[in-house]
């Protein structure tokens, strides 16, 4: 038997080694400097170019990519719907189709191309974010290098951990139900409690219903738990005195390099399509 322990654990990605927080305050500053563009080729480019980048400094998979983009692609569409038909008093503008009472101009075409464009690229960011950003090295860089205050920071972390693990509670209040539930043929209780496969659980509305309430009770008495807690463990005094962390988070000259790459991107873009 070949045994995994102490195997090479493959390289990680080139952003996953960059600071979350500064890789957070990059995604957040691209939709700020692409905030006037008006022609939509130099921002098709730079798609491209973040779609790019986002498979090889990321490692996002194509089919990830693909698909996250189809929410960001639906509201890209209707801004292309809106600017057609919304622009036609602007200077110089052209109309290129009518449809009744509505004029498309090819200004307002491009407009929104442009910023449906934009929006596509702002998606490519955040997916690429959401690659490498591990939630508590998240939390932890907001606190010692964005300067969060610890208590936001703490109520952050215990948010996620109660978030991570609603799936699972979920999955266990609904088994639970399903095992209580009552069998309409008392002769079949053996058969029903050792199935060939797994049982299909109930789906009507009240099943889901008792389930929801189930589990926002469970949720209260966990945060009420975790809440003591925390207490118990001097978080009214967090504010005092320096506190010891247990992964420390630094941003260094590559970090910086990151940010000016993204800001370089993003500025020369937004020079050319204003």
């Amino acid at each position: 038997m070949r045994s995994d322990v102490g195997a090479a654990r493959p390289p990680l990605a080139v952003l996953a080694r960059r600071d979350p927080a500064v890789l957070l305050g990059a995604t957040l500053l691209v939709p700020v400097v692409l905030l006037r563009v008006r022609e939509p080729e130099p921002v098709l480019v730079l798609w491209c170019v973040a779609m790019v980048a986002a498979r090889v400094l990321a490692r996002v998979p194509w089919r990830r990519l693909a698909l996250g983009q189809l929410p960001f692609l639906g509201f890209g569409l209707s801004l292309v719907a809106v600017n057609a038909v919304t622009r036609g008093g602007e200077p110089l503008a052209r109309v290129v189709a009518a449809l009744g009472p509505l004029e498309i101009t090819d200004v307002g075409l491009r407009t929104g191309v442009a910023l449906a464009a934009r929006t596509l690229v702002v998606g490519v960011c955040a997916l690429a974010f959401l690659q490498v950003a591990e939630p508590g090295r998240l939390l932890g860089s907001l606190h010692q290098v964005a300067r969060l205050p610890i208590r936001p920071t703490v109520a952050l972390t215990a948010a996620h951990r109660l978030l991570e693990d609603l799936p699972a509670e979920w999955l266990t209040v609904r088994r639970a139900h399903a095992l209580r539930a009552p069998v309409p043929d008392p002769r079949r209780v053996v058969e029903a409690a050792i199935p060939a496969e797994a049982p299909r659980l109930p789906a009507s509305p009240s099943a889901l219903g008792r389930a929801s309430f189930a589990l926002l009770a469970t949720g209260i008495r966990r945060s009420e738990r975790m809440a003591v807690a925390l207490e118990s463990r001097a978080l009214g005094a967090l504010g005092r005195g320096e506190r010891t962390v247990w992964r420390p988070a630094r941003a260094d000259r590559w970090d910086a390099v990151v940010v000016l790459v993204v800001l370089l991107a993003c500025g020369v873009v937004a020079a050319l399509a204003t």
